[in-house]
């Protein structure tokens, strides 16, 4: 297909000029420029980043800039090479310059030997013997203390107390309910009469208006 050809057909007037008729200021004097694709990848794919082995490069260009010509002595004569720009934090691939240092891990080592010591025999002995002096401790002041009749007669009357108490706070709960229940039931068979009584009066309204209707 001739491009060149078909426009001109179509009145171009050729190289240089726009697809207008007699201005070339309005338009497109210079054709579109597209990037040529001379690859093997798929449309929309990208060289990647690792194509471009640019550590490779500054590794050689380091080695190459050794010199061993003395015996015994290695000097590098290349300073200004692209590792350089990477310890300087100014090369073009300084992935690391944005990280932050932070602090160092602590090991978990000191804090098992503080829970060994803290679980050792000795530690279990002591606390054995520290429940051990609670109990006795405990059983003597019980031995010393003991209730008087009086006391167990006064602590059982309180208990009885407390029992009557609880009972009438139950039956005066239960009369409570009984009465609600009862109140309950009046109102609502006073409605129920309430109703009745209008419908009653509904009925007879209609037999009056019947009647009065059959006699006119």
């Amino acid at each position: 297909m001739n491009a060149h050809a078909l426009l001109s057909a179509q009145g171009w007037r050729g190289t240089g000029h726009s697809l207008h008729k007699t201005d070339d200021s309005i338009g497109l004097a210079k054709p579109l420029l597209l990037s040529r694709k001379d690859n093997t990848q798929g449309l929309g794919q990208k060289q990647h980043f690792t194509s471009d082995q640019w550590w490779m490069n500054a590794f050689d260009e380091q080695l190459k800039g050794l010199d061993t010509s003395k015996k015994g002595m290695v000097i590098q004569t290349v300073t200004s090479g692209k590792l350089n720009s990477l310890d300087k934090n100014a090369g073009k691939y300084s992935v690391y310059s944005s990280f932050v240092r932070g602090g160092f891990l602590e090991g978990t080592l000191d804090k098992l030997k503080i829970r060994d010591a803290s679980t050792s025999p000795d530690s279990t002995e002591s606390s054995d013997e520290d429940s051990a002096d609670q109990k006795t401790i405990k059983t003597k002041v019980t031995e010393t203390r003991k209730e008087t009749k009086e006391e167990r007669r006064a602590r059982k009357e309180a208990k009885q107390k407390r029992k009557e108490e609880r009972a009438r706070r139950r039956t005066a709960r239960q009369e409570r309910r009984s009465l609600k229940k009862a109140k309950k039931s009046s109102a609502e068979s006073s409605e129920v009469d309430e109703e009745k009584a209008r419908r009653r009066a509904r009925k007879e309204e209609k037999r009056k208006q019947r009647k009065k209707e059959a006699e006119t």
